[in-house]
């Protein structure tokens, strides 16, 4: 025990070192230093100790396995291996069920009885085989002789049996039914095979026969059409010849009354050539009275074709809200302006019209091709137009509800803006009070015609003009106006409203009839009863009644 420990006196001696100057304190820390060496001697064991027990386990492990080993192979040895002999007899299963548990050497000598017996059935069968193939030879020989008999010494249907006349006949028979079996098999073949064809080439010729009777149907129609519109030419051109008549009796008529004009006004040349003498004034005759002279009737005409143009001016101005005439021509200019914009408007309409149009005709052909046509994606094709068609119905409500609402804005805007030109052309009138301007003034007194003052079409710019001209009215007549000058106002206000909001009676010149009476006919040339009445036997004769119509439905495809 103090061999091994540290702390002994005799290991203290041996090993440490001592001193007479230390003290105890020294003495403590030298032992725990002793102790440090000691603690680490003892874990370096400890390591030491678990790696040789680790490998002595593995050792001790392998040294178990191979004793298991050694015994098996001993067992084997003695007892033989059953997993070689269940490998071995695995080819032979009854056998491997039997004998897969025995002794090897039991079960050799089984495989050697086996063996034996297999051998011994061998034999039997070998020396079967031996007698019947002589019994073969002998049967082969007397085949052959029978053959030589029949060959040279002849057969004939006299000899024969009755037995081997029927095995004959039934044999021919039975020879003739194979052989008719096995042409009709053929041309029961030849036939499916020719019944295809036809089937394939009938989808082809029935879509050529539909597309045949289709094109004869549209011809009909087209030859149906332009003889309808070669009566309505025919019509037409009897309506015209019948106007041309007419227009030739006014004329005639016009230019008899013209010739009589004429001669009537030379007459009076030839009496104011005669008379002029009469006509110059003498000194004498400044004591004679007064004459007055009656109006004549060019005058008199001339006087009420002044009427008129004034009458007709006045209605334009009413008509168009200006405040004088001088302004009727701005605005009649403005108007033109309007026409010639909405002239453009009307031809980029018309060609859009026609570029649709000719897309119309376009997808017309393509459809018609796309029907006649056994093309896959027809059906596909049919839903995308289902679908198309509807988006353009959607497409079309959805225009025809904004061009509802454009238009109600716009009449509402129209109506707006005349009642603003009424009060702007009231406000104007009785600004003037009767009185011109003073650019008015200026232009009368150069001697040049008044510039007319410009339409104003935008009503925002007429609001503001209203505001102004009415509050200086207002500010003008607020104190002026007393009681019956209001009245007299409110009725001077509805004279002047009733006079800019009046109309015009429009005559109707009535044409007159000709005076020519004596009408030539040709009678080649057809009246327009005869016309008439032939294009009813027209019509008629190319009538198609639905009885005669075709059927429209495609022939079922095979």
């Amino acid at each position: 025990m103090n061999a091994n420990n540290m702390l002994s006196a005799n290991k203290v001696k041996q090993h440490g070192m001592t001193s007479n100057r230390w003290t105890t304190k020294d003495k403590i820390t030298q032992y725990k230093g002793l102790i440090k060496l000691y603690t680490r001697d003892r874990k370096i064991m400890e390591v030491d100790t678990g790696v040789a027990e680790k490998k002595q386990i593995r050792e001790l492990k392998k040294m178990q396995k191979e004793i298991e080993q050694n015994r098996k192979d001993l067992d084997n040895a003695i007892r033989g291996d059953k997993q070689k002999l269940r490998n071995t007899l695995s080819d032979h299963r009854e056998m491997q069920l039997a004998y897969q548990n025995s002794q090897p050497q039991k079960v050799i000598e089984m495989v050697e009885q086996v063996n034996f017996n297999k051998r011994k059935s061998r034999d039997l069968l070998q020396y079967k085989k031996k007698l019947k193939t002589q019994e073969l030879i002998d049967l082969k020989l007397k085949y052959a002789e029978l053959e030589d008999i029949l060959r040279f010494e002849g057969l004939s249907w006299a000899s024969m049996l009755p037995c081997e006349r029927q095995a004959h006949i039934i044999t021919g028979k039975v020879q003739d039914a194979i052989l008719k079996k096995e042409a009709a098999i053929v041309i029961r073949h030849s036939y499916k095979e020719m019944i295809a064809i036809m089937k394939k080439d009938a989808l082809y010729f029935d879509a050529i026969l539909e597309a045949i009777r289709n094109d004869g149907l549209s011809q009909g129609k087209c030859m149906i059409n332009a003889t309808k519109l070669g009566q309505l030419a025919t019509e037409y051109l009897d309506d015209r010849r019948q106007e041309f008549q007419h227009l030739e009796k006014i004329i005639k008529h016009d230019l008899a009354s013209r010739k009589h004009d004429l001669e009537s006004v030379s007459q009076r040349v030839q009496s104011f050539g005669a008379n002029v003498k009469d006509l110059l004034r003498r000194d004498s005759d400044i004591n004679l009275g007064k004459v007055q002279l009656h109006p004549s009737e060019s005058f008199l005409e001339l006087q009420s074709n002044i009427r008129d143009v004034e009458t007709t001016l006045t209605y334009l101005k009413n008509a168009i809200f200006v405040p004088n005439l001088e302004a009727i021509y701005p605005c009649l200019q403005e108007q033109l302006a309007q026409k010639e914009r909405l002239t453009a408007m009307v031809d980029k309409c018309e060609a859009n019209r026609n570029e649709l149009l000719k897309k119309t005709s376009h997808a017309a052909i393509i459809q018609s091709e796309m029907e006649f046509t056994m093309i896959e994606t027809t059906s596909q094709y049919k839903q995308t137009k289902k679908e198309h068609l509807q988006e353009i119905e959607d497409q079309t409500e959805h225009i025809r509800q904004l061009n509802k609402s454009i238009e109600s804005r716009h009449n509402l805007m129209a109506k707006i803006r005349i009642s603003l030109k009424h009060l702007q052309l009231l406000s104007t009138l009785l600004s003037y009070n009767g009185k011109p301007s003073a650019k008015k003034i200026k232009y009368l007194e150069q001697g040049l015609p008044p510039i007319p003052d410009e339409e104003e079409i935008d009503g925002s710019k007429i609001i503001p003009d209203l505001v102004k001209k009415f509050s200086k009215l207002a500010q003008s007549s607020k104190d002026l106006l007393k009681g019956s000058e209001r009245d007299e106002a409110y009725k001077l206000f509805e004279h002047l409203m009733y006079q800019s909001t009046k109309t015009i009676k429009e005559f109707q010149a009535i044409s007159e009839e000709s005076l020519i009476e004596t009408v030539f006919i040709d009678p080649h040339v057809l009246s327009r009863d005869d016309i008439k009445k032939q294009s009813e036997e027209i019509v008629l004769a190319n009538q198609v009644t639905d009885d005669l119509m075709p059927d429209q439905k495609k022939k079922k495809s095979y």
